[in-house]
C-alpha cells in the first residue's frame, strides 16, 4: 500500500489516537481501498471504525446487491455499518434539485447524524482533478482551483494523493473484491463526462498528466493559503464595529481585497458571485448601496462599508407619544433648575393644527433652527451618519403644515423657541410594545 498515505496521516494530522472514524462506504473500489487502509491503521491508532452506506434506489437490484456487499464486508471486518435507503430520482425532483446535488446532500446529512470523531471519504487524486476541471469550466477563483480540501471540519480525505488507477491496481493484485457502479460508464452526468470523454484526451497528450496536475493543485493551494493569511491580517486591521474602513482596505492588493470582502460576507452567511463582488469593490470608491440577497445590502457611506438589512419595518409598529404643555417660565425652570433635557420641544403657539409622529416619508424636508437652510431628511440623515436601516425608526414630528422636527436632533426654524415664546410643547416618544 502506498507509503505516502501513511505519511499524510502523520503530516496532516488527519487521525488522532482512539478516534472513531466513519467511512463513507459505497462498496466501490475507492471506498473499499479506504476501508482497507483504515483497517491497517486501526491497531496503530486504536481506532473504532464505522461505515455509512447510502443505497440511492437508482440501479434497481444492482444497487441492492451493492448494499448487501457493503453490509457483509463490514460484518466480516468488525466494522459497525449504518445503511440509508432513498429514492434519489423522485426525491430530487420533488426537492427541485439535480440528482447529483440531492444525493450528495442526503449522504452528508446522513453521515453527520452518526456519532464519530472523523468522517473519511474516498476522494482520490483523479476525483480532485475532475473537480478542478469542473470548476474551471464553470468559472472559479484561485481558491476553487485548489479543488477538494484534505480536511474540512470532521471530514478527512486521506486518498487525495493517490490515483484511481493505483487504487484498482492494488485491489486487483491483492484479489480484494469491490462493486462496480454501471452508471459510471454513462456520460450523462457532468463528472462522468469529464472522466470518460475529456480526461482520456489529456492522457493522449501526457500519460503522466495526473502527477502534473497534482503539482499544479498543490502550487495553487500554497499561493491561496498565503493570500488567505494576508487577507486575515488585513481584515483584522480594516474591520471594526461591524464595518469595513474603505480607505484602509483600498490600500491592499485586489486579491486581498476580494478575500477580505468574502470573509466579511461570510459573517452574515452571505455568498457573492463575481458580479456582486465587483459591485462591492466599486462601493470602496463611492457612497452607494448594492443589493446582495433579498433585503440584505452592502452600503457605503462616510468612508465605511457595512452590511445592512434594509427590509421595511413592520408597518403595524408605531410610536408611543406623550405631549406636555408648559408656560415658558416653567419650561425654563425644568431645564435650568432640574437639569432636564428634552428630545423635542417647540413654540406651542406656532404649531399649525395638530401634531403627529411618524416615520420619514419620501420628499420630507426641514429647515433646522439656526441653520438658514432647507434640506431633505435624506440629506440630513446622511450628514448625521444615520445608518440607512435605522432611519425608519427615527420619529419625525409634523403638524398640518409639514415637518416641524426630528426627534432627538432638532426642531424646524418655524417652531423654534425664542424670547417671545409664551408656551412650550414638549413631545416624548418611544416605540410601542407589540404583543
Amino acid at each position: 500500500m502506498n507509503s505516502n498515505l501513511f505519511d499524510k496521516i502523520e503530516t496532516e494530522r488527519l487521525i488522532s489516537e482512539k478516534d472513531t472514524v466513519l467511512i463513507a462506504f459505497s462498496g466501490g473500489a475507492d471506498s473499499v481501498f479506504l476501508a482497507e487502509f483504515l483497517l491497517h491503521m486501526r491497531d496503530k491508532y486504536s481506532l473504532t471504525l464505522k461505515a455509512a452506506h447510502v443505497e440511492h434506489g437508482i440501479r434497481g437490484e444492482e444497487s441492492l446487491v451493492d448494499c448487501r456487499f457493503a453490509e457483509n464486508y463490514c460484518r466480516k471486518n468488525g466494522i459497525e455499518c449504518f445503511t440509508l435507503h432513498i429514492n434519489a430520482l423522485q426525491e430530487a425532483k420533488a426537492a427541485g434539485q439535480s440528482v447529483e446535488e440531492y444525493s450528495r446532500n442526503r449522504r452528508y446529512d446522513f453521515f453527520a447524524s452518526i456519532e464519530c470523531d472523523k468522517i473519511a471519504t474516498a476522494h482520490h487524486l483523479s476525483d480532485n482533478i475532475e473537480t478542478m476541471l469542473f470548476r474551471l469550466i464553470r468559472g472559479t477563483s484561485i481558491h476553487g482551483l485548489c479543488a477538494i480540501p484534505q480536511k474540512r471540519g470532521k471530514i478527512i480525505r486521506p486518498l487525495l494523493h493517490i490515483s484511481g488507477k493505483e487504487i484498482r491496481t492494488f485491489l486487483d493484485e491483492n484479489k480484494i473484491s469491490y462493486c462496480t457502479d454501471s452508471t459510471n460508464h454513462c456520460s450523462d452526468y457532468s463528472r462522468n463526462y469529464i472522466r470518460n470523454d475529456i480526461l482520456p484526451l489529456f492522457s493522449a497528450l501526457n500519460t503522466a498528466y495526473e502527477g502534473a496536475l497534482n503539482r499544479f493543485i498543490e502550487s495553487v493551494k500554497q499561493d491561496s493559503d498565503f493570500i488567505s493569511q494576508q487577507a486575515d491580517n488585513a481584515f483584522a486591521s480594516v474591520y471594526t464595529d461591524n464595518c469595513i474602513d474603505t480607505a484602509a482596505l483600498k490600500a491592499y492588493h485586489i486579491s486581498v481585497i476580494k478575500r477580505v470582502l468574502l470573509k466579511y460576507l461570510d459573517l452574515y452567511n452571505l455568498k457573492a458571485d463575481e458580479f456582486h463582488l465587483n459591485e462591492m469593490i466599486r462601493l470602496l470608491y463611492t457612497s452607494s448601496r448594492v443589493q446582495l440577497s433579498g433585503s440584505m445590502f452592502a452600503v457605503s457611506a462616510k468612508g465605511l462599508l457595512r452590511i445592512a438589512d434594509l427590509a421595511e419595518k413592520d408597518k403595524s409598529a408605531g410610536f408611543a407619544v406623550t405631549k406636555e404643555k408648559y408656560s415658558f417660565k416653567d419650561f425654563l425652570n425644568k431645564c435650568e433648575l432640574c437639569g432636564k433635557k428634552f428630545d423635542f420641544c417647540c413654540d406651542y403657539d406656532k404649531i399649525v393644527g395638530s401634531i403627529s409622529v411618524r416615520s420619514r416619508r419620501s420628499g420630507d424636508t426641514i429647515s433646522p433652527a439656526g441653520r438658514s437652510c432647507t434640506k431633505s431628511l435624506k440629506k440630513l440623515f446622511n450628514e448625521l451618519s444615520v445608518p440607512v436601516e435605522n432611519r425608519k425608526s427615527i420619529p419625525v414630528i409634523a403638524d398640518d403644515s409639514g415637518v416641524i422636527g426630528i426627534y432627538g436632533y432638532f426642531a424646524d426654524e418655524r417652531v423654534k423657541i425664542s424670547e417671545k415664546t409664551e408656551y412650550v410643547m414638549v413631545v416624548n416618544v418611544s416605540m410601542e410594545d407589540k404583543i
